[in-house]
């Protein structure tokens, strides 16, 4: 008799303890958020460039630092060919004092201005850029980024892959963590991965 109950008690023990493991266990969120990442996502271009005529080594200088802003751009947001176009507050840049003035680029109705300052020179032309407000991130990028570096090797990693929801476009911080991130959810590559917008481009570390 006294065995079948110490036989009945710790079934139940047993019993109580499978079932504080199930409420316990969680599922791994590298697994489960955000949104699978489409296959064949396309990945970023090599090399993208405004949709407008490059301008010459002759043309204005203005004008070339404008094209330069609005490729940076264009990388800033992971590379996605859309339109482009720039504003300065200043209607000249040359001569051999130093300038500063602001440009702004408006990329898929989002404007990210750069504070400019230029060196100085007749025959070179130096200058320096650097986004004020901060950079653009778009949804559709940070995917085509993630399919790039973790996607396309196949496998468990691409059928794993998931990134945030994100909206289309949208200013983020330069150089530090976006708020936004992408998980590869088994194999070799696993891991939470941030997505970051740098003043040339965007990367996921």
């Amino acid at each position: 008799m006294q065995r079948n109950k110490w036989i009945r008690t710790a079934a139940m023990v047993a019993l109580a303890v499978s079932a504080a493991s199930a409420c316990g266990a969680s599922e791994d969120p590298q697994l489960t958020k955000g949104t699978p990442v489409p296959s064949p996502t396309a990945s970023p271009a090599e090399k993208v460039s405004p949709q407008r005529p490059a301008p010459g080594d002759k043309a204005p200088v203005l004008e070339q630092i404008t094209y330069d802003l609005e490729r940076r751009v264009l990388y800033m947001g992971g590379a996605v060919s859309k339109p482009t176009s720039s504003t300065c507050d200043t209607k000249e840049v040359g001569g051999d004092k130093p300038q500063t003035f602001t440009c702004t680029v408006t990329y898929m109705g989002v404007d990210v201005p750069f504070r400019v300052e230029t060196k100085g020179g007749f025959i070179l032309m130096q200058y320096t850029a650097t986004p004020t407000k901060g950079g653009v991130l778009t949804a559709e990028g940070m995917r085509a980024r993630a399919w790039k570096q973790y996607g396309m090797y196949g496998g468990t990693a691409a059928r794993s892959l998931r990134c945030d929801k994100a909206p289309a476009v949208q200013l983020v911080p330069i150089d530090k963590p976006s708020g936004y991130k992408c998980y590869v959810g088994e194999g070799g590559l696993k891991g939470t991965y941030d997505a970051i917008v740098t003043a040339n481009g965007m990367r996921l570390t």
